[in-house]
């Protein structure tokens, strides 16, 4: 009678090397035409939703102020719109609403510290009870035991395959869950287009705003998008955010509300908050651009003589210079987009 115990312990030999192979697969990324009429403003009605202070001026023009209130934040923008209109943006957020955006972006070592737990704790119960299983058995011949040992491991590699993908999956439902993607290469990357849809009903009070004021000055969609674009160039500071706050890993980029009670951001953060801002008007359509270590937008609109702009699925989208502190209006690019255009090379297009 052959044992099913020598069995076992070759299956536990090829557990111990399957179990060594990980999943770190990521890194850290630094960041990566026919004719209408422009819409009046009744066409672009804003999309429905249910839904410690600090002052810094440069100029009489473009200033911010942000209070803390009891149940939130007071933001006034004081800015110069790019037809020369002296402009002022006020609104009021929630304190809740708020939290909410900052405390769902990001992830911490430990979501996936505690994957990783679960993923060798599945895969050691696996073939623990494979060699249960085997030492159970009592084999009549050498050739019945070989059967066994080999339908018991085509078993094993079938169960560790599946707690395979789903570690991946997980894996991947982690970054998600905390606003970031998997690129090509396994390359990690803030997910602008999903902070986007996950922030611009919070940003319902700027919408408002801006609304009102394009109201007042009888704003058509260009000149209501440049008022949006001038803001967020040069009323918020232009500041790089941390990778890391706290225990979370950001990424180098701030959720939109966090940005706006700041009053800071760079190229890909004040690129989601004028998207967020711009996605309550629902027949704004728009893009982000990615090239190496900067990220910008364009939106879609025939340009005009002169105007920089991409063509993306037969549209052509108007590019906009998200970062500042330069007051560029949308059609206008800085120096090194430029400079990467004429190189002939080609951005990431993510519709936002």
């Amino acid at each position: 009678m052959f044992s099913g115990r020598w069995l076992a312990a070759q299956t536990v030999a090829i557990y111990v090397l399957l179990v060594a192979f990980t999943f770190t697969f990521e890194k850290p990324s630094a960041q990566a035409a026919s004719g209408f009429e422009r819409p009046n403003l009744t066409q672009f009605k804003p999309r429905k939703s249910k839904g410690a202070g600090r002052s810094i001026s440069r100029n009489k023009a473009t200033y911010q102020k942000i209070d803390r209130t009891s149940d939130g934040y007071r933001l006034e923008y004081g800015f110069k719109n790019f037809n020369g209109d002296a402009l002022t943006m006020r609104a009021e957020l929630d304190a809740a609403v708020v939290a909410e955006s900052i405390k769902e972006f990001g992830f911490r070592k430990k979501d996936f510290d505690d994957l990783d737990a679960w993923y060798k704790k599945a895969r050691k119960l696996a073939s623990e009870q494979t060699n249960k299983f085997l030492k159970a058995q009592k084999f009549t011949s050498q050739k019945a035991a070989d059967v066994a040992s080999r339908q018991a491991q085509k078993s094993l590699d079938r169960e560790l395959d599946l707690l395979a993908k789903a570690y991946r999956k997980r894996r991947v439902q982690i970054y998600e869950k905390a606003g970031f993607r998997l690129k090509e290469k396994g390359v990690v990357e803030a997910d602008v287009a999903g902070m986007v849809r996950r922030n611009w009903k919070r940003l319902r009070p700027l919408a408002k705003s801006f609304n009102g004021i394009a109201s007042e000055r009888r704003y058509k969609q260009e000149d209501l998008i440049g008022a949006v674009t001038a803001m967020v160039q040069t009323s918020m500071r232009y500041e790089i955010p941390d990778k890391d706050e706290g225990t979370r890993t950001i990424g180098g980029i701030l959720p939109p509300m966090k940005a706006l009670i700041l009053g800071q951001g760079d190229c890909d953060t004040k690129t989601g908050v004028i998207a967020s801002i711009l996605s309550n008007w629902p027949n704004i359509k728009m893009v982000g651009l990615g090239i190496p270590g900067h990220y910008l937008m364009a939106f879609h609109q025939i340009p005009r003589r002169g105007d920089v702009f991409i063509e993306y699925k037969g549209l052509q989208y108007v590019m906009i210079e998200s970062a500042g502190p330069a007051w560029l209006r949308p059609g206008v690019v800085g120096d090194s987009t430029m400079a990467y255009l004429k190189g002939g090379n080609n951005f990431r297009i993510q519709p936002l």
